[in-house]
């Protein structure tokens, strides 16, 4: 079985040339000869639905059929403008709460934020985060064709945050409005401003680092994260130390004196109690005194820090987030020799944007190896599947009530390993190979074929309702050509494996369609001939092929 098909690496050399026997997943590899150089199309390299399909699916959550189609005829830069256009996200599900300052009840003494531990804060702000959970699974599967939503999990992933850590949920939301915003802009405004933002502040334990006249309690935790995670990793490619130990604490001793913003609410001071939503630089909690990082002395601060590290860690900074997106967006394991030449690019401003750009026109992002190649995310796998096959009525989109039956889909991703606002800690999600397991294959396969069958059937109201609806027929007919059964089983098999099948498997596949009927009687808009039924067979046939995992 070769890589792309599911569980080995896919390569031209057998896989013992490339790793020892213990490590059949060396840590990066060059697969193809193909580099930045721009994708140019050619009779073995068309631009065809394979590869506009190719560019969605990374670039996109659960790409349709028709939008595939409608790039075919964009051609590669139109659809690149198109994709990069920021795009405007409804928040009416969470309004008015989520532009407001966290409310609470009481300012107990002693709080390290006041009011966290208030006995009545924990149940009304639980209700916040289920709904603000909900909300960003809706909003990644309502979003247009445009890159902003991929680009926003991109960086969740890596600047990350727990909810359940952080608590207050307007905080949260406010943490990723600054990544949307930033998100394909300049990385090192980014780390400027997520460095001060309240959610990370608590996070990663921001407001506990201070100093002041009696008391010293410097806390590591945000210095040794921003650069071991969020910038430069903690080695370079030969191994050699970024920072050391000095560093951090060095680093540390700069970044104090931050903690939350008071509020601008001119109730304030009486009850209910209201928390700001901004980072607040207080000067007697800052340590003034002379430190040294990465070699440079001086009355630092945080904005110093960054701009030593940038200027002193340039290559690894580089080098570490381009790695970041070409395991996003190509292959999960790097080429190096790729990655070089992005981050030589990369370090000139720190332009997300212009870089991205370059490796989704290049002919290294469209050769042949790197199509269908990577593994689908739990978000992409399910999440994608209810936007690109239409799935309607999805129990965690319900936001009119709180229930276990609307915290459906939620689960469901949990049980996959990925919880929006939730990564399982600091480092965010391990990707990759590790998405996919003998235990959660069978999940995803279960979800989707009882979608196809109409068998989830959740309590709603007192009564068992069938939600994740779905019309196969419908879905048929999304699709250009649905008086030919040959070309219609063709064009669902290229949409939900994005790969031509062997004339073997195309044979398998027609005749599962076809349910012992013969080409000529084909007719899907004639009741009596059970079209549903068949394009439903197809269906169960494909979900259930390796290539339905990757993407």
């Amino acid at each position: 079985m070769k890589r792309r098909d599911l569980f080995t690496l896919k390569t031209n050399k057998p896989i013992e040339e490339i790793a020892p026997k213990q490590d059949l997943y060396p840590n990066h590899l060059s697969r193809t000869t193909a580099g930045l150089e721009p994708y140019i199309p050619s009779t073995d390299q068309p631009w065809d639905y394979s590869r506009a399909a190719h560019l969605l699916r990374r670039t996109m959550i659960g790409p349709k059929d028709i939008e595939i189609r409608e790039v075919i005829s964009l051609g590669l830069d139109k659809t690149l403008e198109r994709l990069f256009q920021p795009a405007t996200i409804s928040t009416k599900e969470i309004e008015p709460w989520c532009f407001a300052e966290p409310q609470i009840r009481a300012v107990p003494a002693g709080s390290g934020i006041p009011g966290l531990s208030d006995p009545e804060f924990p149940s009304q702000n639980i209700l916040r985060r289920e709904i603000l959970t909900r909300w960003y699974a809706k909003t990644i599967a309502v979003s247009g064709m445009n890159l902003q939503e991929r680009m926003v999990m991109f960086w969740t992933g890596i600047l990350t945050s727990e909810i359940d850590v952080v608590q207050v949920s307007e905080w949260m939301f406010n943490q990723q409005t600054l990544l949307r915003k930033h998100c394909l802009g300049n990385f090192k405004t980014l780390i400027n401003e997520i460095t001060i933002d309240p959610g990370m502040l608590v996070y990663l334990d921001g407001i506990r680092n201070q100093k002041t006249a009696n008391t010293t309690q410097i806390n590591e935790n945000y210095a040794r994260e921003l650069m071991e995670l969020f910038t430069c990793g903690p080695t370079d490619w030969e191994d050699k130390p970024n920072y050391s130990e000095d560093d951090v604490r060095e680093a540390a001793r700069a970044l104090s004196g931050w903690t939350i913003a008071p509020s601008t609410n001119p109730n304030a001071s009486a009850r209910p109690y209201y928390l700001g939503t901004k980072g607040n630089f207080i000067s007697f909690r800052w340590d003034s005194g002379k430190k040294t990082f990465l070699g440079e002395t001086g009355n630092w601060k945080a904005t110093d820090i960054i701009n030593i590290l940038f200027q002193k860690r340039s290559t690894q900074i580089a080098r570490f987030i381009c790695e970041k997106l070409y395991r996003a967006f190509v292959y999960d394991i790097p080429d190096r020799n790729i990655i070089d030449q992005m981050a030589v690019i990369f370090m000139k401003d720190w332009e997300i944007k212009p870089i991205l750009n370059i490796l989704l026109k290049s002919a290294h992002f469209f050769d042949s190896e790197n199509i269908g190649a990577m593994y689908k995310s739990p978000v992409s796998f399910l999440i994608g599947s209810i936007r690109s096959m239409g799935i309607s009525q999805i129990p965690d989109f319900k936001f009119e009530m709180s229930s276990n039956t609307n915290r459906d889909l939620s689960n469901r991703l949990g049980n996959l390993g990925e919880i929006l606002f939730n990564p399982p800690n600091v480092k965010g999600w391990p990707g990759g190979r590790t998405w996919v397991s003998t235990s959660t294959v069978s999940l995803r396969q279960k979800f989707i074929l009882d979608v196809i069958d109409g068998k989830i059937m959740l309590r709603d109201n007192g009564k068992q309702t069938r939600f994740y609806i779905f019309s196969a027929l419908e879905f048929a007919k999304s699709f250009p050509e649905i008086v030919d059964a040959e070309q219609l089983c063709m064009d669902i098999s290229m949409f939900m494996l994005n790969r031509n099948p062997t004339e073997k498997d195309f044979g398998i596949y027609l005749e599962a369609m076809l349910m012992g009927a013969k080409t000529y009687e084909w007719n899907l808009l004639d009741p009596m001939f059970k079209g549903e039924e068949r394009i439903k067979n197809l269906l169960r046939m494909l979900v259930i092929q390796p290539m339905h995992q990757l993407h």
